[in-house]
Parts: C-alpha cells; sequence; structure tokens
C-alpha cells in the first residue's frame, strides 16, 4: 500500500500555486500590452506635435503593437463568425499567430531600443522604453512556462480551475472544428419540428 508523504504533497500544493499564478500572468500581458501601446501612441503624438516625422512612425510602431496584443480577441471573433475551417483567411491569419510568445518579446525589444536611442528629449520616451521591456519580459517568461508544461508528463490544477495557455483562443479552432454544424433545412428537420414551426 503506497501513502503519499508530505512532502509530495506540499510540492504538487507549490506546483498548482505556481501554475495559478503563472495563469493569471496571462490576462496581466493583455492588458499591460494595450497599456503599453497606449502610452507608445502618446509618445509618438508628443513627438510629432514637435514637427519630428520620426512621431509619425511611432504612432504607427503602437497600432502595431496594439494590433499584436489583441490577436487573440480577433481570432475569437474569426472563429465565431466564419464556419468553414478551411477558409483562406484562416490560412492568413496563421502568419500573424506565429508571431507570438518569445516572437514578440524580441521584437518588443528592439521597439524598446528605439525610445532609448532616439528619445528626442522627452522623458516620456525613456517610460515607453521600459514598459516595451517588461512586457519583453513577461512574454519570456510565459515562454518558459508554456515549454515547462510540454515537457511535463502531467500538470497540476486548482479545482474548478481550467489550464491557461497565453493564447488561448489561437487555438480555439480545434474546439469550434469539432462541432457538428447542422443547418436548419427541411430536409434536416423531423416531421414533429416541421409541424410545430408551420403551427408558429
Amino acid at each position: 500500500m503506497y501513502f503519499s508523504r508530505p512532502s509530495d504533497n506540499m510540492n504538487g500544493y507549490r506546483y498548482s500555486k505556481t501554475a495559478s499564478v503563472l495563469g493569471k500572468l496571462v490576462h496581466v500581458i493583455r492588458i499591460f500590452g494595450v497599456f503599453t501601446a497606449i502610452v507608445m501612441f502618446g509618445v509618438g503624438v508628443d513627438i510629432a506635435i514637435h514637427h519630428y516625422t520620426f512621431g509619425f512612425y511611432i504612432m504607427l510602431m503602437s497600432l502595431f503593437v496594439f494590433f499584436l496584443e489583441i490577436t487573440w480577441a480577433i481570432t475569437l471573433f474569426l472563429n465565431v463568425c466564419i464556419k468553414n475551417e478551411f477558409n483562406p483567411i484562416f490560412s492568413c491569419w496563421e502568419i500573424v499567430l506565429w508571431l507570438r510568445l518569445w516572437k514578440k518579446s524580441m521584437l518588443y525589444t528592439i521597439f524598446s531600443l528605439v525610445f532609448f536611442l532616439w528619445p528626442h528629449g522627452l522623458w516620456l520616451s525613456n517610460i515607453a522604453g521600459i514598459l516595451l521591456l517588461w512586457l519583453s519580459f513577461l512574454y519570456i517568461v510565459v515562454t518558459f512556462k508554456d515549454l515547462v508544461q510540454k515537457r511535463s508528463d502531467f500538470v497540476i490544477v486548482p479545482k474548478g480551475q481550467a489550464t491557461t495557455s497565453y493564447d488561448q483562443y489561437d487555438d480555439i479552432s480545434d474546439l469550434l472544428g469539432d462541432s457538428v454544424q447542422i443547418s436548419l433545412s427541411a430536409d434536416n428537420l423531423s416531421e414533429l419540428d416541421q409541424d410545430g414551426i408551420l403551427e408558429l
């Protein structure tokens, strides 16, 4: 007969607590990413007001960061609106979804260098660069978490919670693709259903 040792229970508790914290980090990153894009846009506007054309490039860069930070919502929207999983839009969207986790981290690190090398005398430029570096660091943490989850044989999840990866809505097509689509044509309705509809 096997009795679990207290140390085993404590390790499992610590692991589940860490998994829970990292799962909540996903939502923090999404909010923090949008906030960072807004700060970047403000820096771009301020630089453009001082008659530097470089400000417009920063505004475009901030819109790109904002787009990358809401890809999970766009993915969910596409999966709900487009019922055909072989639609060419999905194959194009896969290119966008390729840029995630550590790839975003590398890109944001490069973007942050722009704010440090050409601050144009604005203190807010350094703030935007620091925010981008923090966002880049958070993506490295989430990438490490995903690698650990893939290599481990099991993941302890607290009761009542589902496991969450960073782009949990990126793979929702797997969930929706398995559901059977039934059209409401007369051929698919039973006689009882047809009679009920005619009475209405």
